[in-house]
């Protein structure tokens, strides 16, 4: 006999728990004040990765979706960021609760997955996540 756990969706977690904040990004409207832009970046970019996928191009990575711990710079408290930075673009969203964080995390990487957002050759999808990032802790 096998037990398995279906996860809430996002938009589940959230009716219970409460929307994710947009804290950066570089198109698109932000849930923090422009002001405190510079703050979050430090924190968010400090901050202790939990999970993270990743795909390298010939210099090093060209995208990664990594899920964060960081302190929030404004209110002192633990936040819960996913951060997806890619050549063309990034953006930060976070919780504080890190199940919604997680599930946030885990739906942003078989997104990139089903409709990449970098143009990527043939052989990046012969099957799996696996093989579509060079690193993932996502089944």
């Amino acid at each position: 006999m096998s037990l398995t756990l279906t996860l809430p969706t996002v938009d589940e977690l959230t009716a219970l728990c409460g929307p994710l904040r947009t804290v950066l990004a570089d198109s698109g409207p932000v849930d923090i004040q422009p002001e405190h832009d510079a703050v979050y970046s430090l924190e968010i970019l400090g901050g202790k990765t939990l999970r993270e996928s990743v795909i390298n191009g010939q210099s090093g990575p060209i995208l990664i979706i990594r899920l964060l711990e960081y302190i929030d710079p404004v209110t002192r408290t633990t936040r819960f960021g996913v951060e997806k930075w890619s050549v063309v673009g990034y953006r930060t969203v976070d919780h504080s609760a890190r199940l919604i964080s997680d599930v946030e995390y885990e739906r942003q990487v078989h997104a990139e997955f089903a409709a990449p957002t970098l143009p990527f050759g043939c052989e990046r999808f012969a099957s799996n996540l696996a093989a579509f990032f060079d690193s993932t802790d996502v089944l």
